[in-house]
């Protein structure tokens, strides 16, 4: 596309306001294609390659068993996440993504592939057609202290939380630590609603689970709205949020 508009890579960058290293490097495969320079690159051109990459090269790098649901995800009108671990990955920052793709080992080439189709997997949050993603958020108050990378990593990333829930399109609340035991303890799990329907995914220590049959999804509605009565109003939620981000010094 460069080649084809006549632009040498200090136009290009100068255009989607990228330095002509970070071009270079990106055209010779060293770098990852991440969804911020796809999105320069769309404004700038008028292309379509966010939305290209989301649909056709995720997948390609994704697990075999996760595949299924990221399909789902993309369509999705409305999404549920439980997660009583991690940041869930559709608002994880680039830097907590790292630490956390680190941590599981993965190095070079695999862990550069696994973090672009990451965050390229937040482009839903953005989309405009055919309809606005909801995204509805559930973690557990431990995530918010449970270390990925050094404190500048964290405070950053809970930062970024409390300005992801102010978007209109995303809700996320907090379960206290002082609940003690509840249902959602067996494990993370999200729901998509596409077309009318919901669609499940349970996560495992090996591998994850799509969950499509009626009864299996209704079962995990039932969790969801049990997780749900433990957690902090998403006012509440965003307090907490602050306070604990004010820790992390």
């Amino acid at each position: 596309m460069r080649e084809a508009a006549g632009l040498s890579q200090e136009a290009w960058g100068e255009r989607i306001h990228f330095s002509a290293s970070h071009v270079g490097s990106v055209e010779r495969g060293e770098r990852p294609v991440l969804p911020d320079y796809l999105r320069a690159v769309d404004k700038a051109f008028g292309t379509a390659l966010a939305e290209f990459y989301v649909e056709f090269v995720i997948g390609e790098h994704a697990p075999v068993w996760l595949r299924p649901f990221i399909e789902h995800e993309g369509r999705a009108s409305l999404l549920r996440v439980y997660q009583p671990l991690l940041i869930p990955g559709l608002l994880q920052t680039e830097a907590y993504a790292q630490a956390v793709i680190a941590r599981y080992g993965r190095q070079g080439k695999a862990a550069a592939t696994a973090l672009a189709g990451r965050l390229a997997r937040q482009e839903i949050l953005y989309r405009e057609e055919p309809e606005p993603c909801r995204l509805v958020v559930v973690i557990d108050e431990n995530v918010l202290r449970c270390r990925a990378g050094d404190a500048a990593v964290m405070r950053d990333q809970l930062k970024a939380l409390v300005s992801a829930s102010e978007r209109p399109n995303i809700t996320v609340q907090v379960i206290p630590s002082d609940v003690g035991v509840h249902p959602g303890m067996d494990g993370p799990f999200a729901l998509a609603t596409v077309d009318g329907r919901s669609v499940g995914y349970a996560e495992g220590q090996l591998l994850g689970r799509v969950v499509e049959s009626p009864d299996s999804t209704a079962e995990l509605e039932q969790v969801w709205e049990s997780v749900r009565e433990y957690a902090l109003p998403s006012h509440l939620s965003q307090e907490l949020i602050i306070r604990t981000a004010e820790t992390w010094t």
